[in-house]
């Protein structure tokens, strides 16, 4: 896993409940070398124990999950087997990537194609819950040079109930900024996607705010 470098995006935020829209935030993903002990500090941090979510087949990682309300969660990913201490790995608990959801992968992906992106997938993907749930969706990519930090798109299986709604609750989400050079092709990507975002030039420093019980918790912990 690597830390996300230079982008700048400012998450609009919609306070209660919400109908999921067609193009909309999906959850974002903090690191963990160990999921056991970041699951205990996001709890210590926030309130709100994160709950198991299971073993990625065949990609080597093991997430936690919280409900951010409103379509949206939190998940906190490791390796199943964590790195040496000689491997360089992000900080605990920093935002490393996210994703948007939609309910139409294939029309989205016609749309990215056309706009003159070059799209990865889609691709399926499923998760064994520790109850023996099986969740299955599907999800593709930008892999457009300069492009690294945009979000992959997934779409969840209609017999899948989706993560927010079934992780604790507790948190909701108040601001994910991030920091990029130049934003103009990633503005032309959430144009192609329909997707409204803020997205401007700014100082390094990504950085994810939560409303939960313990008050205001940012990642990375400060």
């Amino acid at each position: 896993m690597r830390t996300l470098p230079l982008l700048c995006c400012l998450l609009p935020v919609s306070l209660g409940a919400q109908t999921v829209s067609d193009v909309d935030l999906d959850h974002i993903i903090l690191a963990a070398r160990k999921l056991g002990p970041a699951m205990e500090a996001f709890a210590r941090l926030t309130g709100v124990q994160p709950k198991r979510g299971g073993q990625h087949p065949g990609a080597g990682t093991e997430n936690a999950l919280v409900s951010l309300g409103g379509g949206h969660y939190l998940e906190i990913l490791s390796p199943t087997t964590p790195p040496p201490d000689s491997v360089a790995s992000p900080p605990e608990l920093t935002p490393i990537g996210w994703a948007l959801h939609t309910r139409d992968l294939d029309a989205l992906v016609k749309k990215l194609r056309a706009a003159g992106f070059q799209v990865s997938g889609p691709n399926p993907g499923s998760r064994l819950t520790p109850d023996q749930t099986l969740l299955n969706w599907r999800t593709a990519r930008v892999v457009d040079s300069g492009l690294e930090l945009a979000p992959f798109f997934i779409e969840w299986s209609t017999t899948t109930a989706h993560p927010s709604t079934t992780s604790p609750k507790g948190c909701t989400l108040e601001a994910f900024e991030l920091n990029v050079p130049e934003p103009t092709r990633l503005r032309e990507l959430f144009a192609a996607v329909g997707y409204t975002i803020d997205v401007k030039p700014g100082s390094p420093a990504p950085e994810l705010t939560l409303n939960c019980p313990k008050g205001h918790a940012s990642f990375p912990p400060i």
